[in-house]
């Protein structure tokens, strides 16, 4: 495998040599210097209701869980001080106004709106402070403040646009550099159609036809005589029928987020998937991280399981993550998402979010009562048995797409699950020094010697599909037991030639995960090799973003759930490799929170050489590995620790590769 650009000779030589973004770092946008007012954790509420509104209207044939938080649309503000207030909906009520306070400086408004928005309050000029925020005006607290602007509160602030020029093509498709989400632009004569596409042949859809479709295409006329999309759309393609087409263009939405992490490598393959799996991971985030473009646009916590890690070796910034994970975690009832795996996931999250940011991932008071919750479900043998409700998803135990779980029986992969998130929720109550960790931790240990006992297959040397019964063994049961910690050096083998030569997992998100179980147990070439076929197999198809499942090959690649076009084809599930192969191949890993401590590891396999650049609050490690040796730059505030030793930055340091 050999690459064009010039093998590094230092880390400080490490530069990026593929860029799939059409959208520049950071793009401008008007200032957010106007400081909102309301409830805490109300403001991420009202942008996940506005993210589900709009992407019901935008989307033909979609669902999402309605258990999602309720907004506040009535409170009460005090404060102190001069100046004008200006809300979310109707001031009702004015006792001393910000304009004209009561004689000792201080003002109460009431904000009401029709209960599509947050009831929030900013004040202009002047000296005012929005001191304390009341639902019921018996118990107070201090105010979450948010930038915005001054007619534009925290929930409707938008991803700055780009506008991205398309061009025709011989068939007369209007096509983009890659796929993005944006409203499509047209100057033409006439009034015209359009039909967007993720491939070129859902572009092709006769817009007669009125059968396929998977977004709606309503057209509005600007003052300046050009036509808008009514909704942004995530396309590649798009098809306009009209006469006298002067100009398309999209106006993308592009989170504002410089790409600060580097994976590149003797394998220009591997570094384009790098790349696309950045950039998926860039469209996704769109002020909460959802799953796809197109189709769901929806935050959903299997996504930000992925995501997390990804954001934080692509960008260095998993602040979109933690909101995601916030917000979905103020669900009304059930599980997250209506899924009972979910809830497991938006507890692993936060554990794994604690290692790439000093920063307080989550309140212990909220990850304890969070914990006791889902454990009310669990026997005193610590294994799970939901029970979902009426407000469940209809697949209430999600494992993977293609993976039916019998609920009459104890799935071996959700125990896993369940497993690593009691570990994940005692690793972030103890190092907030909460009490229920000492409890969470024994029924870890309860759950665990419950699967060994009767999950492990000594004879067959295998993690069995159920716990009970005639079972066969489970790649997704073995994978899980692995990343959690329940599979140890005593099943590694039979965990490995399962994980080999068991069957694949059908979608991007899970094979990402057994994937990085396969390097755990010592297989990390044949690991990225599975990377490059699966991921690289979707670049062969002319993918510019990765998809939500991998290509059927009995069927169209763009079809699922029994529509032509179904398929999402930008899916932030589908952006493993973005942290997988810094991961994998220079071995990079935080070893304690926020990259405090870290080590590294490489599995070169067959590469001729690779390096990573991986973002570290203000500075970066960088890792280049190369046959024989392996040169680590460690950044000032940040400790490598290998073989027994500690070496502190800021420093270089240099070692045989093994």
């Amino acid at each position: 495998m050999q690459n064009a650009t010039p093998v590094p000779r230092t880390t400080a030589e490490l530069t990026a040599t593929c860029r799939v973004d059409p959208l520049p770092d950071r793009p401008g946008g008007e200032p957010l210097d106007v400081r909102w007012a309301a409830l805490p954790g109300q403001w991420d509420l009202g942008l996940l209701h506005r993210i589900v509104r709009e992407g019901f209207a935008a989307a033909v044939d979609v669902g999402y869980p309605d258990n999602l938080g309720r907004l506040v649309a009535d409170a009460v503000f005090r404060g102190r001080g001069t100046g004008r207030a200006t809300a979310t909906g109707t001031v009702v009520a004015v006792a001393g106004t910000p304009a004209g306070p009561a004689a000792d400086g201080s003002w109460t408004v009431r904000v009401r709106t029709h209960g599509t928005r947050p009831a929030g309050l900013a004040v202009l000029g002047g000296d005012a402070e929005v001191e304390e925020v009341s639902a019921d005006e018996r118990t107070w607290t201090r105010p979450e403040l948010r930038p915005g602007r001054p007619r534009t509160a925290p929930d409707e602030v938008r991803n700055p646009v780009h506008p991205v020029a398309l061009a025709q093509d011989a068939d007369g498709l209007w096509t983009a550099p890659a796929e993005l989400l944006g409203r499509v632009v047209v100057r033409c004569t006439g009034v015209p159609r359009i039909v967007a596409g993720e491939s070129r042949a859902e572009a092709l859809l006769d817009p007669d036809a009125g059968t396929g479709a998977e977004q709606r295409h309503d057209l509005e006329q600007r003052p300046d005589g050009s036509w808008a999309s009514v909704h942004e759309l995530g396309l590649r393609h798009v098809a306009v029928h009209a006469t006298g087409v002067e100009s398309v263009l999209l106006e993308a939405a592009a989170h504002p987020v410089q790409a600060r992490g580097l994976f590149t490598c003797s394998d220009p393959v591997l570094e384009r998937i790098w790349a696309t799996s950045v950039h998926t991971l860039r469209v996704c985030a769109q002020g909460l991280l959802v799953d796809g473009v197109k189709r769901d646009r929806m935050p959903w916590t299997g996504d930000t399981a992925l995501g997390a890690p990804a954001l934080a070796y692509a960008f260095g910034d998993t602040g979109i993550a933690r909101r995601t994970l916030d917000v979905l975690g103020r669900h009304t009832e059930g599980y997250v998402n209506g899924i009972v795996d979910y809830s497991l996931w938006w507890l692993i999250t936060h554990a794994v979010l604690r290692s790439f940011t000093l920063d307080a991932p989550a309140d212990a008071e909220e990850v304890a009562a969070f914990v006791a919750d889902v454990a009310t479900e669990a026997g005193p043998d610590g294994v799970l048995r939901p029970v979902p409700g009426p407000g469940a998803f209809p697949k209430p135990v999600f494992i993977d797409w293609g993976v039916d779980v019998d609920p009459d029986r104890d799935c071996t992969a959700l125990q896993c699950l369940w497993f690593w998130a009691l570990r994940s929720a005692v690793t972030v109550l103890r190092a907030a020094g909460h009490e229920a960790a000492g409890r969470w931790d024994e029924l870890a240990d309860r759950l665990s010697a419950a699967l060994r006992a009767r999950a492990w297959d000594a004879q067959r040397r295998g993690w069995k599909e159920h716990l009970d019964g005639p079972s066969g063994i489970s790649v997704h049961a073995t994978l899980f037991a692995v990343l959690s910690g329940v599979s140890g050096p005593a099943e590694r083998e039979g965990a490995a030639r399962t994980l080999l030569d068991g069957p694949a997992t059908r979608t991007p998100f899970v094979t990402a995960f057994a994937l990085a179980a396969l390097a755990e147990v010592g297989h990390g070439p044949e690991a990225v090799a599975r990377v490059r076929r699966h991921w690289g197999a979707m670049l062969e198809a002319g993918a510019t973003s990765f998809w939500e499942e991998f290509a059927d090959p009995r069927a169209s690649p763009w079809s699922m759930y029994g529509r032509p076009f179904g398929k999402s084809l930008c899916h932030a599930w589908a952006a493993g490799p973005a942290s997988l192969l810094p991961q994998v191949v220079t071995g990079v890993r935080p070893a304690s929170a926020g990259w405090a401590t870290f080590t590294v590891d490489p599995q070169l396999g067959e590469l001729e050489w690779a390096g990573a650049v991986v973002p570290v609050g203000d500075g970066e490690i960088r890792v280049l590995v190369r046959p024989g040796t392996v040169e680590v730059a460690v950044p000032a505030g940040r400790t490598l620790v290998r073989a027994g030793q500690e070496f502190t930055g800021p420093r270089t340091v240099t070692f045989p590769e093994r």
